[in-house]
């Protein structure tokens, strides 16, 4: 069990789909471990992208590129998770995330969520599986 400040490489990949319109998934690789993954809300990352967001398990915060460039969001975002496992802070550059989240919302609009399919589309994406064409799953 490693202990106190530990840098680790890791691939973080996200995910969205409109069957969740209002989720991100975050899969957190190391390649010595199982994958970890996470599922929160996609504001929490597009507001974090200016300013810090979050208050429990997720937080998100900008990190400007050079210290006295206080451009919010220009250089890095930070993404804190914790769990009853512990917690760890992950480094994502804003351009990524930046144009990730501009795909999200070419999918569904901010604000659009509540016209995207319905829960039980959700539900069929959470537990992996067929929606059959009478709509149950």
């Amino acid at each position: 069990m490693l202990e106190g400040l530990v840098t680790v490489p890791v691939t973080l990949s996200f995910r969205y789909s409109a069957a969740d319109p209002y989720a991100v998934r975050m899969v957190v690789e190391t390649g010595v471990t199982r994958p970890v993954h996470w599922v929160f809300a996609r504001d929490l990352l597009a507001e974090g992208l200016s300013r810090p967001a979050g208050l429990a398990d997720v937080q998100v915060w900008p990190v400007p590129r050079r210290a006295r460039r206080l451009g919010a969001g220009r250089g890095a975002v930070r993404i804190r998770v914790s769990s009853p496992g512990g917690t760890t802070t992950l480094s994502v550059k804003a351009a990524c995330l930046r144009a990730f989240l501009g795909r999200t919302l070419e999918v569904v609009a901010a604000g659009a969520e509540s016209t995207a399919p319905h829960l039980d589309d959700a539900l069929v994406s959470w537990l992996g599986r067929e929606r059959r064409d009478d709509g149950v799953a």
